[in-house]
């Protein structure tokens, strides 16, 4: 059974993953140029580009899950869902910071910031191996 950390992360995950493909299809929408050539040549079809970002947002959620559970067997594993959640976190602030038209002082700040709540405590998840 998942941890509770472990849903938290899965659902920051989700939602970050989610907010991702909004706001690249509305900004591509409106006249911007996406900057990754692999999302960019999956565009032209939105079950593809939507379908793409599924199937990637199912793979992280795996990573993420797995990672919890062997949390419980090395600390090391551990950091890597904040690291994922950091990761689907800033093309979404960039993206947003865009679509805002670089006016909005809130989007501009670093996404590390924003996500730091979720990381907080991290170590005593991490010290304490036996309990779920």
């Amino acid at each position: 059974m998942l941890r509770t950390k472990g849903k938290i992360y899965g659902v920051a995950f989700l939602v970050f993953s989610l907010l991702d493909a909004l706001t690249t299809w509305v900004g591509v929408q409106r006249g911007f140029s996406e900057a990754n050539p692999i999302v960019a040549s999956r565009l032209s079809d939105p079950a593809l580009f939507f379908g793409s970002f599924a199937l990637f947002t199912v793979i992280g959620l795996l990573v993420i899950f797995a990672s919890s559970y062997m949390s419980r067997f090395s600390r090391v594993f551990g950091y890597f869902p904040p690291l994922f959640i950091l990761m689907r976190a800033l093309p979404v602030f960039n993206n947003a910071y865009l679509l805002a038209g670089r006016n909005s002082a809130f989007l501009s700040l670093p996404a590390g910031f924003l996500i730091l709540p979720l990381t907080k405590n991290s170590g005593k998840l991490l010290s304490s191996p036996t309990k779920s």
